[in-house]
């Protein structure tokens, strides 16, 4: 894998090559081919840089808790990722620049001293790293296809939840342009609805636990014609949710029958959008 800065990371999808990168220690890029649509998982990191690990509250386990282990793995196979390597609890990348990086996060203290303003001014440009890259891989995709296609993944605890039939899948439609974008969304819940898991209920809904009030659809909004990002969550159903632990058999299943689903639905889109079928 490669070891890229942005600037050189930028410059290589301007060229249209494809590669497989770290981008300066913050989050992977793999681009195998420049397809229409691209998958995300923004809070499958656990990193904290050194200086801010050794003045952090929280252990390792309370700060798993509230990320999204494995929606890396979820989407490896998929042509263009792009994958979160640091902790959300250095900057989330589902929060605006105001706000991404914590003080307190879930009733929870976070930092033993207040952090410096050279630290968030560290932790705030990897979060506008992120999102000059993936603004610049829209464009590009943009500038080939016409429209692209983002699948923004994330995962949500369920033990402690109050409802008691949460779905498997969220998809959050709130920041959507509905009109432009409704046969996709509906069909996208549709393909969701159509895995089937052992001695496991499972079910998509939208707005029904999460609304898609993330930052990457906000981002994305002034592109909003042409670019679709549909905010995902998956029950994690695939692991305990307390340990970490991953159910490795369901998993494997699991992720075989959503990237078939994912694929299905990405050609749904492409047909929406007049695109070429092998793209």
């Amino acid at each position: 894998m490669l070891k890229l800065t942005e600037k050189e990371c930028v410059e290589k999808i301007a060229a249209g090559e494809h590669f497989h990168a770290e981008v300066e220690e913050s989050f992977r890029v793999k681009i195998e081919k420049y397809t229409f649509y691209v998958c995300t998982a923004i809070h499958d990191g656990h990193n904290l840089r050194e200086q801010l690990r050794d003045n952090c509250l929280l252990n390792d386990s309370e700060r798993l808790y509230e990320e999204d282990p494995y929606t890396g793995a979820l989407i490896e196979d998929m042509p263009i990722t792009l994958t979160g390597l640091d902790s959300r609890y250095e900057y989330d990348l589902n929060r605006g620049e105001e706000t991404c990086v914590y003080e307190t996060a879930w009733g929870k203290d976070v930092w033993k001293r207040p952090l410096t303003g050279e630290q968030k001014t560290e932790s705030l440009e990897k979060h506008r790293r992120f999102y000059r890259v993936a603004v610049v891989l829209a464009k590009k995709l943009q500038a080939i296809h016409g429209s692209c296609l983002f699948y923004d993944m994330h995962s949500y605890n369920f033990i402690r939840r109050e409802e008691p039939d949460t779905p498997a899948f969220n998809i959050g439609t709130e920041q959507l342009d509905k009109k432009r974008w409704g046969d996709v969304i509906n069909h996208w819940n549709e393909s969701l609805n159509k895995i089937e898991m052992p001695d496991m209920a499972m079910r998509s809904a939208l707005d029904e636990v999460f609304y898609g009030r993330g930052n990457q659809a906000t981002v994305m909004k002034p592109f909003a014609e042409n670019v679709l990002v549909l905010p995902t969550e998956l029950k994690k159903t695939f692991m305990d949710e307390l340990s970490g632990e991953l159910h490795q058999s369901f998993f494997e299943e699991l992720k075989e029958q959503f990237c078939r689903e994912l694929l299905e639905n990405s050609l749904y889109f492409a047909r929406q959008e007049g695109l070429p079928d092998d793209v």
